[in-house]
């Protein structure tokens, strides 16, 4: 991104560069040169010449110089413009890029005490009164993101503007680390602590709704090989992969923001999750039930959300485990947690090979794959 910047930075110096010096040329340009002389025995005076001659011998600049002067001015005029324009767009591209969509509310930092190594979800919750009076504070803000973003999201194309947003206290006390272009995200502390991304699932089309049937017939957006299984339902989903565990209990799922981030998702209202240690799912609070197997490291597991039914499902190793939830619509964002250390790598499916669940495969958080001119065609499936 940065090459690309430079380059075209440079690109525009050269031509003002060389614009500038074709006016001092042009200026300087010697009377005595044949191109540019008024033919004197052209006796129609109807030929366009550079330069005339007033009777004391001063040179005045003629029709053809006045025409190449106006062009060169509009031109002069169009690169200025044109570069302006760049660095405004590149500029406030940055902007969305680096913060994303994100709840204009400042979230305080809140101070619990945890207990060490902690991962024993099963017990009475002694954060569940902060949760809830966060929740009351800073209720969810069922809002999409603004047209601009939009516009970005589909400039860079596939669901690569989904990314990880971590408080900044979170990187700077070194609780979460976010490396590899947001692909792997560390846990460092043994403590609760979730993470969520800077877009919801949304279908960042011009018209596009929640809960609407699917028209792939747009050319923004790519056909998924599972069309006919799905037979025209939306579909958001994500997958991540244990690279490294011990015993910490780790959440996937999807909730509102703002969200308390001392809580996995599940735990608190507004959210659902799939947990790690014992397989249970959480929807609204810590009351657990049973739902799939458990999963550690080296696991791979996704979590999908239909908003035309509203239906919340978990799978395990390209596996589909079953429907979780129904009937819940809420602006989700992905969200992850964990109790304790652990890395984990995040697959938002811009590889439309990539997901190890097949149904899933051109779909994304953001719905059907986008296609862009920075994407490129994709290759056909088989």
């Amino acid at each position: 991104m940065k090459f690309k910047a430079n380059l075209s930075s440079n690109i525009f110096k050269k031509i003002i560069y060389k614009f500038l010096i074709s006016l001092i040329l042009l200026s300087n340009y010697s009377c005595n040169s044949t191109t540019f002389k008024r033919d004197e025995n052209n006796s129609g005076g109807s030929r366009w010449v550079f330069w005339t001659y007033k009777a004391n011998g001063e040179r005045q600049c003629a029709y053809l110089c006045i025409l190449v002067l106006i062009i060169l001015s509009i031109l002069y005029i169009i690169i200025c413009i044109s570069y302006i324009w760049y660095w405004i767009f590149r500029s406030k591209t940055s902007i969305i890029h680096a913060r994303g969509f994100k709840s204009p509310l400042k979230i305080p930092q809140i101070h619990i005490d945890y207990a060490e190594g902690d991962s024993n979800i099963t017990h009475i919750d002694e954060q569940y009164e902060e949760a809830e009076k966060f929740t009351r504070e800073y209720p969810p803000q069922e809002e999409l993101p603004p047209p601009d973003h939009i516009d970005y999201i589909q400039s860079v194309g596939g669901a690569r503007a989904w990314q990880w947003i971590a408080e900044e206290w979170m990187l700077a006390d070194q609780t979460i680390a976010i490396s590899n272009e947001g692909e792997i995200i560390k846990f460092l502390k043994n403590m609760n602590v979730s993470i969520q991304t800077n877009y919801p699932c949304f279908v960042p089309g011009i018209n596009a709704q929640e809960g609407d049937q699917v028209n792939f017939s747009e050319e923004m957006f790519e056909e998924p090989q599972s069309i006919s299984h799905r037979q025209g339902q939306m579909l958001h989903y994500y997958e991540i992969t244990i690279l490294e565990n011990s015993d910490t209990n780790i959440s996937i799922g999807l909730a509102t923001k703002p969200y308390p981030y001392f809580r996995l998702p599940g735990l608190n209202l507004y959210s659902v999750g799939y947990h790690s240690i014992n397989g249970y799912k959480y929807n609204d609070n810590n009351i657990a039930t049973s739902y799939g197997p458990d999963w550690t490291e080296g696991d791979t597991v996704g979590c999908g959300y239909n908003p035309t039914v509203g239906h919340v499902f978990f799978t395990k190793n390209g596996e589909f485990l079953e429907i979780a939830f129904t009937d819940i619509r809420h602006i989700w964002f992905p969200t992850i947690g964990a109790s304790g250390p652990c890395v984990i790598e995040i697959n938002f499916g811009n590889d439309p090979n990539s997901f190890l669940y097949k149904d899933a495969r051109g779909y994304g958080p953001g719905g059907p794959i986008l296609l862009s001119n920075q994407r490129g065609s994709s290759k056909n499936r088989t």
